[in-house]
Protein backbone atom coordinates (compact mmCIF):
# COMPACT_ATOMS: atom_id res chain seq x y z
CA UNK A 1 0.00 0.00 0.00
CA UNK A 2 3.31 2.28 0.64
CA UNK A 3 4.54 1.32 -2.79
CA UNK A 4 1.34 2.54 -4.03
CA UNK A 5 1.08 5.62 -2.35
CA UNK A 6 4.43 6.39 -3.39
CA UNK A 7 3.78 6.12 -6.85
CA UNK A 8 0.45 8.39 -6.37
CA UNK A 9 3.08 10.84 -5.49
CA UNK A 10 5.23 10.72 -8.57
CA UNK A 11 8.08 9.74 -6.11
CA UNK A 12 11.31 8.88 -8.07
CA UNK A 13 12.56 5.98 -6.13
CA UNK A 14 9.32 3.99 -5.92
CA UNK A 15 9.40 3.79 -9.66
CA UNK A 16 13.10 3.05 -9.52
CA UNK A 17 12.15 0.26 -7.74
CA UNK A 18 9.14 -1.12 -9.63
CA UNK A 19 11.91 -0.68 -12.65
CA UNK A 20 14.46 -2.79 -11.38
CA UNK A 21 12.64 -4.89 -9.92
CA UNK A 22 9.81 -5.92 -12.45
CA UNK A 23 11.46 -4.43 -15.73
CA UNK A 24 13.00 -8.03 -17.13
CA UNK A 25 10.09 -10.12 -15.62
CA UNK A 26 7.81 -7.43 -17.78
CA UNK A 27 9.95 -8.28 -21.29
CA UNK A 28 9.37 -12.13 -20.43
CA UNK A 29 5.94 -11.49 -19.79
CA UNK A 30 5.44 -9.48 -23.33
CA UNK A 31 7.86 -11.39 -25.02
CA UNK A 32 5.91 -14.70 -24.00
CA UNK A 33 2.90 -13.08 -25.61
CA UNK A 34 4.41 -10.68 -28.75
CA UNK A 35 6.57 -13.72 -29.96
CA UNK A 36 9.29 -11.09 -30.93
CA UNK A 37 12.10 -9.70 -28.64
CA UNK A 38 12.53 -6.41 -30.05
CA UNK A 39 8.27 -5.60 -29.32
CA UNK A 40 8.60 -6.69 -26.02
CA UNK A 41 11.24 -4.95 -24.94
CA UNK A 42 9.14 -1.54 -26.96
CA UNK A 43 6.21 -2.35 -25.16
CA UNK A 44 7.56 -2.69 -21.34
CA UNK A 45 9.49 0.66 -22.19
CA UNK A 46 6.82 2.44 -23.34
CA UNK A 47 4.70 0.76 -20.13
CA UNK A 48 7.03 2.43 -18.02
CA UNK A 49 7.08 5.85 -19.92
CA UNK A 50 3.31 5.88 -19.34
CA UNK A 51 3.46 4.73 -16.01
CA UNK A 52 5.45 7.28 -14.79
CA UNK A 53 2.99 10.01 -16.73
CA UNK A 54 0.21 8.09 -15.20
CA UNK A 55 -2.38 10.42 -13.89
CA UNK A 56 -3.18 8.75 -10.28
CA UNK A 57 -6.17 10.95 -9.39
CA UNK A 58 -9.00 8.38 -11.34
CA UNK A 59 -7.61 5.39 -9.91
CA UNK A 60 -9.10 5.54 -6.89
CA UNK A 61 -7.37 3.14 -3.86
CA UNK A 62 -5.49 0.84 -5.18
CA UNK A 63 -4.43 -2.15 -3.28
CA UNK A 64 -3.06 -5.81 -3.56
CA UNK A 65 0.16 -6.97 -4.97
CA UNK A 66 1.95 -4.60 -7.74
CA UNK A 67 3.25 -7.20 -9.33
CA UNK A 68 -0.11 -8.47 -10.66
CA UNK A 69 -0.98 -4.41 -11.36
CA UNK A 70 1.96 -4.66 -13.65
CA UNK A 71 1.53 -8.33 -15.47
CA UNK A 72 -2.19 -6.99 -16.39
CA UNK A 73 -1.37 -4.06 -17.44
CA UNK A 74 1.34 -5.20 -19.71
CA UNK A 75 -0.83 -8.30 -20.79
CA UNK A 76 -3.23 -5.58 -22.03
CA UNK A 77 -0.83 -3.58 -23.99
CA UNK A 78 0.88 -6.78 -25.41
CA UNK A 79 -2.85 -8.04 -26.52
CA UNK A 80 -3.73 -4.64 -27.61
CA UNK A 81 -0.34 -4.04 -29.92
CA UNK A 82 -1.51 -8.02 -31.35
CA UNK A 83 -5.03 -6.82 -32.19
CA UNK A 84 -3.52 -3.28 -33.90
CA UNK A 85 -1.18 -5.11 -36.20
CA UNK A 86 -4.06 -7.65 -37.17
CA UNK A 87 -6.25 -4.47 -37.60
CA UNK A 88 -3.47 -3.63 -40.16
CA UNK A 89 -3.00 -7.15 -42.13
CA UNK A 90 -6.46 -6.78 -42.75
CA UNK A 91 -6.55 -3.57 -44.00
CA UNK A 92 -3.19 -3.84 -46.07
CA UNK A 93 -4.95 -7.17 -47.20
CA UNK A 94 -8.60 -5.13 -48.29
CA UNK A 95 -6.51 -2.56 -50.16
CA UNK A 96 -4.81 -5.62 -52.46
CA UNK A 97 -4.82 -5.09 -56.16
CA UNK A 98 -6.59 -7.05 -58.81
CA UNK A 99 -4.52 -10.19 -59.99
CA UNK A 100 -4.72 -8.22 -63.48
CA UNK A 101 -3.34 -4.72 -62.16
CA UNK A 102 -0.38 -3.28 -64.17
CA UNK A 103 1.79 -0.72 -61.84
CA UNK A 104 1.71 2.82 -63.75
CA UNK A 105 3.99 2.48 -66.42
CA UNK A 106 5.52 6.03 -65.79
CA UNK A 107 5.81 8.93 -63.54
CA UNK A 108 2.89 11.00 -64.73
CA UNK A 109 0.24 7.93 -64.76
CA UNK A 110 1.25 7.50 -61.27
CA UNK A 111 0.71 11.13 -60.42
CA UNK A 112 -2.61 10.90 -62.18
CA UNK A 113 -4.04 8.08 -60.16
CA UNK A 114 -3.00 9.88 -57.04
CA UNK A 115 -4.65 12.65 -58.03
CA UNK A 116 -7.89 10.84 -59.26
CA UNK A 117 -7.83 9.58 -55.41
CA UNK A 118 -7.19 12.89 -53.94
CA UNK A 119 -10.25 14.28 -55.84
CA UNK A 120 -12.31 11.09 -54.86
CA UNK A 121 -11.66 11.64 -50.77
CA UNK A 122 -12.41 15.09 -51.13
CA UNK A 123 -15.80 14.34 -52.46
CA UNK A 124 -16.56 12.00 -49.44
CA UNK A 125 -18.53 13.82 -46.42
CA UNK A 126 -16.17 15.38 -43.99
CA UNK A 127 -16.41 12.74 -41.00
CA UNK A 128 -16.25 9.85 -43.57
CA UNK A 129 -12.98 11.47 -45.61
CA UNK A 130 -11.13 12.15 -42.07
CA UNK A 131 -11.65 8.76 -40.91
CA UNK A 132 -10.46 7.02 -44.18
CA UNK A 133 -7.65 8.92 -43.63
CA UNK A 134 -6.62 8.28 -40.18
CA UNK A 135 -7.38 4.47 -40.87
CA UNK A 136 -5.67 4.58 -44.14
CA UNK A 137 -3.14 7.33 -44.38
CA UNK A 138 -2.00 7.32 -40.70
CA UNK A 139 -2.75 4.30 -39.90
CA UNK A 140 -4.83 4.53 -36.49
CA UNK A 141 -6.85 1.71 -35.28
CA UNK A 142 -10.32 2.20 -35.03
CA UNK A 143 -9.95 2.64 -31.05
CA UNK A 144 -7.67 4.98 -31.48
CA UNK A 145 -9.53 7.01 -34.42
CA UNK A 146 -12.58 6.88 -31.80
CA UNK A 147 -11.18 8.29 -29.25
CA UNK A 148 -8.55 11.07 -31.60
CA UNK A 149 -12.45 12.23 -32.82
CA UNK A 150 -14.66 11.44 -29.55
CA UNK A 151 -16.62 8.97 -31.17
CA UNK A 152 -17.74 5.47 -30.88
CA UNK A 153 -15.63 2.50 -32.51
CA UNK A 154 -18.95 1.24 -34.09
CA UNK A 155 -19.36 4.79 -35.71
CA UNK A 156 -15.79 4.73 -37.24
CA UNK A 157 -16.57 1.26 -38.31
CA UNK A 158 -19.51 2.51 -40.14
CA UNK A 159 -17.84 5.79 -41.71
CA UNK A 160 -15.07 3.34 -43.03
CA UNK A 161 -16.88 1.15 -44.50
CA UNK A 162 -19.41 3.71 -46.11
CA UNK A 163 -15.76 5.49 -47.48
CA UNK A 164 -14.71 2.66 -48.97
CA UNK A 165 -17.36 1.95 -50.80
CA UNK A 166 -17.72 5.40 -51.86
CA UNK A 167 -14.18 5.52 -53.13
CA UNK A 168 -14.94 2.73 -55.11
CA UNK A 169 -17.93 3.84 -56.64
CA UNK A 170 -16.08 7.08 -57.52
CA UNK A 171 -12.61 5.52 -58.88
CA UNK A 172 -14.84 2.84 -60.81
CA UNK A 173 -14.14 4.17 -64.08
CA UNK A 174 -10.94 6.09 -63.18
CA UNK A 175 -8.39 3.38 -62.37
CA UNK A 176 -7.52 1.36 -65.64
Amino acid sequence: MILWQKLKEHDPDAFGHIYTTYRKWLTVVAYSIVQNETEAQDLVQKFYVDLWQMDWSNTGALTGPIKNFLFISIRNRCLNHIRSNEIMRKRVAKLQLPPDYEPPADILENKELQQHLSDAIAQLPAVRARVFKLGYLHHFSRQQIANYLGVSEATVKTHMALALKDLRNLLKNKVY
